[in-house]
């Protein structure tokens, strides 16, 4: 990524327009543009466009964070490659479904604070943590979802199934739950364990019959990532809890929605030859 010495306005490297081009299955994908990029820079899902922003931010030292990004112990760290566009960052991008001014003012609890601007109409949005960035993108772009209430249950297993470009799909599962809810984007992920881990409604009753599991773990950490979350608080607009990652037994305790995301894709890059072994694994099993 290339990063120029200054903007053409003052304070304008404050500012991110983000040109949305596609919300299909609320898979977001679009192109980020900043007076201090040489070219936008494309991202197929929101923790593309996340991983791309706190690239960003370090480069330009604004905003700063409060706290260091934690990490699974044994990660090595190579930082993810961006693919640059052809597009010139210097005049606004036109999207096609959607084009948005984002200004991240503070990056506190590990993630953001600011508002967002509705290009378009007009509109803005303050947003207090990542978390509520995407519930506002969700509802802007989509349907949003209306989740109150949950399973209660006070884990989850997340299981990443396939992985490419950031874009990660699988399932959310509980033992106490019959069937397995898949996801495919990000989205999803967060309203899946929603209906997990939030409290009954008034009255309802907590199942507690163990169901069947069948469980794949490959040695050398190819093949599905499977996490165990755990929600503890929900605090600063986010949620706080821990993330233990299975086959590597390895747990860490996140402070936001936002650094588990990121957690969760640090560890299924850096197993980068799962693909493969899954395709062989499936080529023998056919």
């Amino acid at each position: 990524m290339s990063i120029a010495k200054t903007g053409a306005l003052q304070d304008s490297y404050k500012y991110v327009n983000i040109a949305i081009d596609s919300f299909d299955g609320r898979l977001l994908q679009g192109r980020i543009c900043h007076d201090s990029l040489e070219e936008a820079v494309p991202f197929g899902c929101i923790s593309e466009m996340a991983i791309c922003l706190e690239n960003l931010f370090d480069e330009l030292r604004y905003p700063m964070k409060s706290v260091d990004q934690r990490s699974f112990a044994g990660i090595k760290h190579g930082g993810p490659s961006l693919r640059c566009g052809e597009e010139s960052g210097k005049r606004r991008l036109q999207g096609k479904l959607a084009e948005f001014c984002l200004h991240v003012k503070y990056r506190f609890h590990s993630t953001w604070q600011g508002n967002i601007r509705d290009l378009r109409n007009g509109g803005t949005y303050s947003f207090q943590s990542f978390l509520e960035l995407m519930e506002y993108l969700d509802r802007s772009l989509g349907q949003g979802s209306d989740i109150k209430h949950g399973l209660g249950k006070r884990m989850c297993e997340v299981a990443v199934r396939n992985f490419s470009h950031f874009v990660m799909g699988g399932d959310v599962s509980h033992p106490a739950v019959a069937d397995r809810r898949e996801f495919a984007s990000e989205f999803e992920l967060r309203d899946e364990v929603e209906r997990l881990l939030l409290p009954l409604p008034e009255g309802g009753e907590e199942g507690n019959i163990i169901s069947p599991r069948s469980v794949m773990v490959n040695a050398g950490g190819f093949g599905p990532m499977t996490f165990v979350i755990r929600i503890m608080f929900r605090r600063n607009a986010t949620w706080q809890g821990t993330i233990c990652w299975k086959e590597k037994r390895g747990q860490v305790s996140f402070r936001s929605f936002l650094e588990m995301l990121l957690l969760m894709q640090e560890a299924v890059a850096d197993s980068g030859g799962w693909n493969e072994e899954l395709k062989a694994a499936s080529g023998h099993a056919g």
